[in-house]
């Protein structure tokens, strides 16, 4: 026992009253619940009694319950049949007009009760009573016989009758029941109401199946629009209380259940009804109902239905639908003045289909405007559907649209700004909507004069001062940060519905101002730099001046607009992380364009985020590319022709300028790693991309108009794919974005800089850190294989990088021996020259013999072939837009037919040596070497657009091409008169001919039927823009990209995107900029007697060559480094990036014999001269003459 127990230890008594013996229960000897033992046993066997004696209450039960249910079901199926014999009993004899009345009201109560759609007679009883009651204008009813509460299950067995009837087959059937609902509506229309969709639903079901059989056609018409006009005799207070409260107040009260029901009757209407497809009466027929249909009811009810979440969403086919039929309804309409509710659902409407359309009609977007655009469209959709989309970007459409909007409408204020706001939401969704019209649909809305309280205004200069009063506009253009405040002041609106009117407000002044920079941009394309200048004087007159001049804005104007934009783009690109949480944190659900979403995106809202979005199709992507377009286009004309202040475009102070280089070498390493990955991803699209039809110009091809939607479909994942892909990369690299998307705002100078690091980096990384060319052959051997065995894969490796090229055909060996390596190129070579004898010249190859390899095919490419480059009127060189068409005309001369290997091996090594060339001018990039070859400046804005694929023909680069061409298109520009006195159209006449040979040329459309479009006055802009297009960009397409994925095969395009064309320029020819004598001294290496001696001094002669190089003119300098160097320009970063280093060796003490160069190496070889005069007049000599040049 335990000291501290207190309890008793004693067992207690256990008392078995059971009967059993005393077994413990838990020791059953079977593992079966089946034969328990004991108590468990007893206890197992009341249960299943207990079980047993319910499920036989339960049988009982059930056994009563059916006996019960069927004799009810005989009971009422006697009652129904004695009833259905009472009904045939009645209708059996023909009875007088005066016993109608009362067989009706014997009749009907009788058929209410037994009447099922199952049964097949209670079809034709149905009609027997319909009749009756048609017959005696309802007299069961009016007479007080029967109630009018009787109305609603009558008016359940009418659609009930209706929805089992064959309409196509029974169309008279079908009349009858439908004029008995029509009665019943007039009588008692809330007993529809219940029923609604079901009575729309079988209404649609009528129009699509009326034939010519149908012989009361207003019968049809009627009964859709009498719940319309039940509607609309109750007043319009639903949502006329939207714009004029205090007149319908009163009424609104009074009649709120009719209201119910006039809400009730336009949605079911518009979404039970219009929603169905090919509704071929309705559709043939829609004047009728356009006079009936109240557009402010029937757009109020769209509205109410899009701005709140469908909780089954309509599929994408019936919006499609109802938005054709709702149009139709419009235009039926013909009215005077816009109704503000109209354009909002339109908008909705279209944001809503907004993807699919785009689907629809992007087939077309290669083709600009013509009917070709509406026959794709028919393809893949309803031809009505095609009609009443396509009806929304006419001509007259549009113009009526603007007229309809603009009466009355003062400059944007309260209510008008608001409509205004939904004005540029409905036009920007156009624009996305339809991109094959897309220009179409600006230049209707460039040529709007929209009236103000100053006078009319041209749409752009309209738009302009609606964008200049909004804070957003104000706030981003006084501070460089203001952006990004503006973007987080969505986010936090959107957190209380206290600020939802804030939110509404930025939400249209940011529409206000994109549908300014979609115009303003499309207004830019077709200004030459005569109207954009002639209308920077704020002070001038506009009385008399062009269309395009008076839209031009004025200086000040533009020094606000391009701090606006530059300010804007810079936070896009430098805070989108930011920018993107700013517009998605907390955004949902406020707002009707936060809910407008197709079907599917709302499916997968949980699977994915939702986007940046201000209106349909203007995601963040979408919306920064417009912003950095307008700003790269201003960009354009002030690097051009500069009217900015200097200094304007730099951002410097967003940066520590000390660090910025090092942070945008880490941002590129991490951006080739994570690119690295998904290489195979590029390979794939870019083999996909190269696929194209070379006989056909770009917009023409018969590829690019008739797409699969397949096609299309897997090509925007892979767009979308890439897009993700590149938001990550952004996210990680925000100042390296900024070199490539807005460089301008850091200086030149740095921008060289970087790119030569960039150059040395990928140099190290590709040579395994041997940047010296001797060097990385050891490195190779090593790691590929000894240098004592010649068949090792490093000797291999290296023999490719080596060539023998003849004197006269470096372009040709250069191809035949390279063209293999690809990026490989960027590795050292090593080229052995080969004189016309076939005797190989000597000579060690330091460098020297490898930039005159570069410089000798370039210079035998560009100035001796003419085929591949041509020059215009400055000796600029660009891509010949004449050469895959004279290609074409030489192969058809010789015989060879076109689909012939023979045909294609020939068009496909043009395009090579294209490519190879544009390796060639990056491996002199690549390498430091200047090349002294001008190329024209539209040229080189491709290469700086090359990796946006951003480049946008204009005029002005047209005049820099053919200055002929220009000067006709300003003529035809600045015509007074009608210019159809031209007899001109969409068409354009191109050269085939070879040089040489007699002319013969082909006419080529512009625009799909081009040649049936004729140029007017309003389209003869559009015209002159599509000119520049077909001449810069669509002629020379293949040449030019063949030598962009050439060029961009050696140096990133990225990089190149760092720089404007001028720049570019200066980076493959060297700096214009004086020569700084005193730079190159300090960086001038000296051989032989004038090697500098422990002394420091310089030799004598040595010092009176510098002190000839002081007193010679910039030009005469120029020549002289021309004469050592090849290029007459200096390195951008000075002379200490030259390479070879320029070098003075002596050639002995002849004072008769003249100076002599080695461009190779960059040396002079100087005599060793005693006199300043001597030694400037033979220096001189030697330079004009090109005297005493020889290869070392």
């Amino acid at each position: 026992m335990f000291p501290n127990f207190t309890g008793n230890s004693r067992r207690t008594r256990n008392v078995n009253l059971s009967g059993q013996r005393a077994v413990n229960p838990f020791t059953n000897p079977s593992w079966t619940s089946s034969s328990p033992v004991g108590a468990s046993k007893t206890v197992a066997h009341a249960q299943a009694e207990r079980q047993q004696r319910q499920r036989e209450r339960d049988r009982l039960q059930a056994t009563l319950r059916i006996q019960r249910l069927w004799r009810a079901h005989q009971v009422r199926r006697r009652l129904r049949a004695s009833r259905r014999q009472l009904l045939d009993q009645l209708y059996r004899r023909e009875e007088p007009d005066e016993a109608l009345l009362q067989r009706s009201i014997t009749a009907l109560p009788l058929l209410l009760s037994v009447f099922q759609t199952s049964e097949p007679g209670d079809a034709e009883r149905l009609q027997w009573v319909a009749r009756d009651l048609v017959q005696t204008k309802f007299g069961a009813f009016t007479s007080g016989a029967i109630p009018y509460s009787r109305m609603n299950k009558l008016v359940r067995l009418l659609i009930a009758a209706l929805e089992s009837l064959d309409i196509g087959s029974l169309q008279l059937h079908a009349q009858l029941l439908l004029e008995v609902a029509e009665g019943v509506l007039e009588r008692r229309s809330q007993s529809l109401e219940p029923v609604l969709r079901h009575y729309y639903g079988v209404l649609g079901r009528c129009c699509q199946n009326a034939g010519p059989t149908w012989n009361a056609p207003d019968l049809l018409w009627r009964a859709v629009v009498t719940p319309l006009t039940a509607a609309n005799s109750t007043g319009t207070s639903l949502f006329a209380v939207l714009l004029t409260p205090e007149a319908v107040h009163v009424k609104a009260v009074a009649d709120r259940s009719l209201d119910i029901f006039a809400q009730t009757a336009y949605h079911e209407f518009a979404f039970s009804f219009l929603t169905q497809s090919n509704l071929k009466w309705f559709e043939d027929h829609v004047g009728l109902f356009a006079d009936t249909v109240d557009m402010g009811l029937l757009s109020g009810s769209i509205i109410a239905s899009a701005s709140s979440e469908p909780k089954t969403p309509e599929p994408q086919s019936a919006s499609l639908w109802l938005l054709a039929h709702f149009i139709a309804l419009h235009r039926a309409k013909k009215l005077q003045a816009l109704h503000p509710q109209y354009l909002r659902a339109l908008y909705l409407l279209l944001c809503i289909s907004s993807h699919r359309i785009r689907e629809y009609f992007v087939s077309g977007s290669r083709a600009s405007i013509g009917e070709e655009a509406d026959d794709i469209a028919q393809e893949i959709l309803p031809p009505y559907v095609s009609k009443s989309l396509l009806s929304l970007n006419g001509k007259d459409e549009i113009s009526g649209l603007l007229e309809r909007f603009t009466t009355n409408h003062g400059q944007p204020s309260g209510s008008d700004s608001e409509d205004a706001g939904f004005l540029a939401a409905y036009i920007l969704t156009l624009v996305y909507c339809f991109p094959a019209l897309a220009d179409d649909i600006r230049m209707r809305l460039y040529l709007a004069d929209i009236p103000t309280r100053q006078g009319p205004l041209p749409a752009v200069k309209f738009f302009w001062s609606a964008m200049i009063q909004t804070s957003v506009f104000s706030a981003i253009t006084a501070n460089e940060d203001g952006a990004l405040e503006v973007l987080h002041h969505r986010r936090l609106s959107t957190k209380s519905s206290a600020n939802a009117n804030s939110n509404a407000v930025w939400h249209r002044e940011w529409r206000t101002t994109l549908l300014f920079l979609e115009l303003y941009i499309f207004v830019l394309r077709l200004t030459d730099d005569d109207d954009f200048f002639g209308g920077l004087d704020s002070m001038a007159s506009q009385h008399g001046v062009s269309r395009l001049r008076s839209s031009s804005l004025s200086k000040i104007d533009l020094e606000r607009l391009a701090s606006f934009l530059k300010h804007l783009a810079f936070t896009l690109y430098y805070n989108a992380p930011e920018t993107l949480f700013a517009a998605t944190d907390g955004s949902a659900g406020h707002g009707l364009l936060d809910n407008i979403s197709s079907p599917s995106q709302r499916r997968n809202h949980t699977l994915k985020p939702q986007t940046f979005v201000i209106t349909a199709g203007i995601d963040f992507t979408a919306f920064r590319n417009l912003v950095t377009t307008a700003m790269k286009m201003l960009y354009e004309r002030d690097s051009r022709r500069p009217f900015l202040p200097d200094g304007h475009w730099l951002m410097t102070s967003r940066f520590d300028m000390k660090g910025f280089e090092q942070a945008v070498l880490i941002e590129e390493d991490r951006r080739r790693r994570l690119n690295d990955e998904d290489d195979d991803d590029d390979d794939e699209e870019a083999a996909g991309e190269d696929e194209m039809d070379i006989d056909q110009p770009l917009a023409l091809t018969l590829t690019g108009q008739r797409q699969s939607r397949h096609a299309y479909m897997e090509r925007m994942r892979a767009q979308q794919k890439k897009a993700a892909r590149e938001r990550m990369l952004a996210a990680n690299a925000p100042k390296l974005e900024i070199l490539r998307n807005m460089p301008f705002v850091i200086p030149f100078e740095n921008r060289v800089q970087i790119f030569r690091e960039f150059v040395k980096v990928d140099m190290q990384r590709r040579r395994g850190g041997n940047v010296d060319p001797d060097r990385w052959r050891l490195w190779v051997l090593s790691q590929h294989g000894g240098s004592f065995e010649p068949d090792s894969p490093g000797h291999n490796i290296i023999s490719k990088h080596k060539a023998e090229i003849t004197r006269g055909r470096c372009f040709t060996d250069a191809m035949e021996s390279f063209w293999k390596l690809e990026d490989g190129l960027k590795e050292p070579i090593q080229i052995t020259f080969v004189d016309e004898f076939g005797m190989q010249e000597a000579g060690i190859d330091g460098g020297g013999v490898t930039k005159e390899f570069l410089t000798s095919v370039t210079q035998e490419a560009f100035t001796q072939d003419q085929r591949l480059f041509v020059t215009n009127s400055n000796n600029a060189y660009y891509p010949n837009p004449c050469a895959i068409d004279q290609q074409k005309q030489a192969l058809q001369a010789a015989g060879i037919p076109e689909d012939s290997e023979e045909w294609r091996d020939n068009m496909t090594d043009l395009l090579q040596q294209y490519e190879f060339l544009g390796r060639i001018i990056g491996k002199c990039m690549y390498e430091g070497i200047l090349i002294n070859i001008v190329f024209a400046r539209f040229f080189l804005l491709k290469w700086a657009t090359a990796a946006s694929d951003a480049y946008r023909a204009n005029i002005n680069d047209l005049r820099e091409l053919d200055e002929e061409l220009y000067q006709g298109m300003m003529k035809l520009k600045n015509y007074p008169g009608d210019v159809k006195d031209f007899d001109a159209d969409f068409t354009i006449t191109d050269t085939v001919s070879l040089p040489g040979e007699p002319l013969r040329t082909v006419t080529r459309n512009l625009v799909p039927n081009g040649e049936n479009m004729p140029v007017t006055n309003e389209n003869r802009p559009l015209y002159i823009s599509y000119v520049a297009r077909h001449r810069l960009m669509v002629q020379p397409h293949q040449q030019t990209r063949a030598f962009l994925r050439g060029l961009g095969m050696i140096i990133d395009p990225g990089w190149l995107s760092m720089f404007n064309q001028n720049e570019l320029q200066r980076l493959v020819g060297g700096d214009n900029s004086e020569i700084d004598i005193e730079d190159l001294r300090k960086n001038t290496v000296y051989n032989g007697v004038y090697a500098i001696g422990d002394d420091g001094e310089e030799h004598p002669t040595v010092k009176l060559f510098w002190e000839v190089m002081h007193s010679l003119e910039d030009e005469e300098r120029r020549q002289v480094l021309k004469y050592v160097t090849s290029t007459p320009r200096a390195p951008l970063l000075g002379f200490s990036q030259l390479r070879p280093a320029f070098s003075i060796s002596d050639s002995g003490r002849d004072e008769e014999r003249l100076p002599s160069a080695s461009t190779c190496i960059n040396l002079l070889k100087l005599p060793q001269y005693k006199t300043a005069e001597t030694l400037k007049s033979k220096l001189l000599y030697a330079v004009k003459s090109g005297a005493g040049f020889d290869l070392s």
